[in-house]
């Protein structure tokens, strides 16, 4: 049995009375797939993306699903990709919530016929349905403008797509309007959705009683560790403590080249050996590359609310001039955004690590990694690469060019972690003062692990160098000449 739709396609009514009209209608393609049929409609026709936006007029997003099987995978990928690079990010949480249900709330997969509309009325605000079901409302119009941005905002999924929704071309209308009103979905399909919408609904209530018990037989033990720190508080001074500042993300602003020793002529060496230190210099310049683009990606907001996550990979080529090109990788079950994030800072980074002079060649394939995980920025660790024997003979230094070395490499070091120290605004404004000591061992990649010196007796302060120590990380290698496997630094700071 067919559900018979009471709209009439060229116009309809809404809730509030007024005549709502055919603005455009596009084919919605990922990869020349189609997913849907798409119809925008509103009170008074428009072209113009920020006049439909700005009105406060009654609106209808439609979808009618024409791909025979749409996963709640690929549902949310796409939605919450063209939602997040269509929308300034916006902290509120509500709208967080509603566009992550809406993204997320797929029990099974969508098939041909299932209908989606998405409602703006300026008396009730917007209200999404699936298969005549209500899935959800919110009071005004700020989930339903975040929808319509994924349609026609500054990159929808295809210049013709947005072409068709605005009206502008009306070459197609026609043959999708035909295809659109021959769509229609079961009377079984909307008791499915129903169906999802209910368990989830029990589910949520189930959560909610466990958390309350579980906030029951916590609480005893709460209230034994509240005392505990009540009692402490009584010892120290109250004070304002902001929010972890998150690192700044690293800027290059010149070009660097990762230094290699010119070998001696290749007569006085034989092929294997040759082979061995061209494939250091190799592996130095990858691990370089990979260190310098891990220290500058940042976790997409957009994606860090959505919950995605996982790791990416992708491959490129470079060149002796520090150019990139074809770059690849597959990671059809990760979210778009954190592809878009590790190419974005692969192409930003890599410009400015030009090859070592020593390695052959004119263009090699490099690999980089990342693990997006909200809980931790921790990556798969990549060891700095050992010298070949062949190598080793050449670093040898005078005693005196030893302690320079060293001493610049140190003060190199403090000038990093000194830059990133800031005097927290409310503990100037309160007149903290003190001195805070750490001592940082450094591994010879870079890693570091802290140690408390001497604290002041304001956490706000002590925590603003910890902060800038550890989002320094990783530090410059230690240089090979100098031959060792760690070193100390002791980073001091007065607050005055």
């Amino acid at each position: 049995m067919k559900l018979l739709l009471a709209l009439v396609f060229v116009s309809l009514f809404t809730q509030t009375g007024f005549t709502l009209e055919l603005n455009g209608m596009g084919s919605y393609k990922q990869l020349q797939k189609e997913f849907y049929i798409g119809a925008l409609y509103l009170t008074q026709t428009s072209t113009d993306p920020s006049s439909i936006q700005a009105s406060n007029s009654s609106k209808r997003m439609s979808l009618k699903v024409t791909t025979n099987r749409w996963s709640p995978r690929r549902w949310q990928l796409q939605w919450q990709n063209d939602i997040a690079i269509n929308n300034a990010f916006d902290n509120d949480p509500e709208l967080i919530n509603q566009l992550m249900f809406f993204t997320s709330f797929l029990e099974d997969k969508l098939i041909t016929g299932d209908e989606i509309i998405i409602d703006y009325n300026p008396t009730t605000g917007t209200s999404i349905s699936i298969n005549g079901t209500l899935i959800i409302e919110t009071p005004n119009a700020k989930l339903f403008n975040h929808l319509l941005n994924a349609w026609i905002g500054k990159l929808p999924p295809s210049g013709e797509f947005k072409s068709h929704i605005l009206g502008i071309d009306k070459g197609e209308q026609e043959t999708l309007l035909s295809r659109y009103n021959q769509i229609n979905y079961s009377y079984s399909r909307s008791s499915l959705i129903s169906s999802w919408i209910q368990a989830r609904k029990d589910a949520e209530l189930a959560e909610q009683r466990k958390q309350e018990e579980d906030k029951q037989r916590a609480l005893a033990a709460q209230q034994e560790k509240d005392a505990q720190k009540k009692a402490e508080k009584v010892r120290q001074e109250k004070t304002y403590t902001p929010p972890k500042k998150l690192a700044k993300k690293k800027e290059l602003t010149k070009k660097k080249k990762i230094t290699s020793i010119k070998p001696p002529s290749s007569s006085k060496k034989s092929k294997k050996d040759i082979e061995a230190e061209n494939q250091y210099y190799l592996d130095l310049y990858r691990w370089e590359l990979t260190r310098e683009v891990r220290s500058v990606i940042e976790y997409p907001e957009w994606a860090k609310r959505f919950g995605q996550k996982g790791k990416v990979a992708l491959t490129f080529d470079v060149n002796r001039n520090a150019e990139v090109s074809n770059i690849r990788g597959d990671n059809a079950d990760a979210s778009p955004l954190l592809v878009a994030e590790l190419q974005q800072a692969i192409t930003d980074v890599v410009p400015f690590i030009l090859p070592p002079d020593a390695l052959s060649g004119s263009k090699w394939s490099v690999s980089i990694d990342y693990v997006f995980d909200p809980k931790s920025d921790q990556q798969r660790p990549v060891k700095k690469p050992q010298k070949p024997k062949s190598l080793m003979s050449s670093d040898t230094i005078s005693r005196a060019a030893y302690k320079a070395t060293l001493s610049k490499y140190i003060d190199e070091v403090t000038r990093i972690i000194s830059e990133k120290i800031e005097y927290p605004v409310w503990a100037q404004k309160l007149n903290q003062k003190g001195t805070v000591i750490f001592e940082v061992d450094i591994k010879k990649d870079g890693s570091i692990r802290i140690r408390e010196k001497s604290l002041s007796r304001h956490q706000i302060l002590n925590q603003e160098v910890r902060d800038a120590i550890e989002s320094s990380e990783p530090l410059p290698p230690i240089p090979d000449v100098l031959n060792l496997n760690q070193t100390q630094v002791t980073i001091e700071h007065k607050f005055k």
